[in-house]
């Protein structure tokens, strides 16, 4: 509701802190929305879309995909999975794009 304004004014710092909060609990949804604020700060959001990527969250690891297909974060020995659980090296990825 704060990262959106909905119902109350927009407030980013309250959104993270309820991210935050929900994040520590194992929300990949928490985690996933914890790297979009950070998404201009590259290596945070990084960490966690990782984080959010290993509990099996597909968003994430798109994220994490775009942020390489971008060359705003080194992919070397990043590995991400599908939902169908097959295992990608982000160089596979790049692979398939050319």
């Amino acid at each position: 509701m704060y990262y959106e304004g909905s119902g109350v004014e927009q407030d980013y710092q309250k959104a993270m802190e309820w991210y935050v909060l929900a994040a520590d609990n194992g929300s990949f949804d928490a985690q996933n929305n914890i790297g979009n604020l950070y998404e201009n700060g590259y290596d945070e959001a990084f960490e966690w879309y990782k984080k959010s990527a290993d509990q099996g969250n597909q968003e994430a690891s798109n994220r994490i995909g775009r942020l390489v297909m971008n060359d705003k974060i080194d992919d070397t020995g990043i590995t991400i999975y599908s939902t169908q659980e097959t295992g990608l090296t982000l160089g596979d990825i790049e692979d398939m794009s050319h």
